[in-house]
């Protein structure tokens, strides 16, 4: 059990890792994005605020979805993998 608990540890750690570096790429694509969306209308407004309203839309809509996927996800399938092989 105190193996599972450093394995479970360390992909953990690796896991944040892999959540900073997808969460940075993705934050700053779809910035570009917004940006380039911005040019494309040249409507009148102030850019900054419509880049920091759709950047708020983005957190909301992809932290949900990277957080289950990179740790739930993974944590829940080494867990049913490790008692499956122990127990069954």
């Amino acid at each position: 059990m105190i193996a599972f608990a450093r394995l479970i540890l360390v992909v953990m750690v690796l896991m944040t890792i892999c959540y900073i570096i997808v969460n940075v790429y993705l934050f700053f694509r779809w910035r570009k994005g917004i940006e380039d969306e911005w040019k494309r209308r040249t409507s009148a407004g102030d850019e900054r605020v419509f880049v920091r309203r759709s950047m708020r839309r983005y957190r909301r809509r992809w932290r949900p979805i990277l957080i289950s996927l990179i740790y739930i996800f993974p944590v829940t399938l080494m867990t049913v993998l490790v008692f499956v092989i122990n127990f069954f």
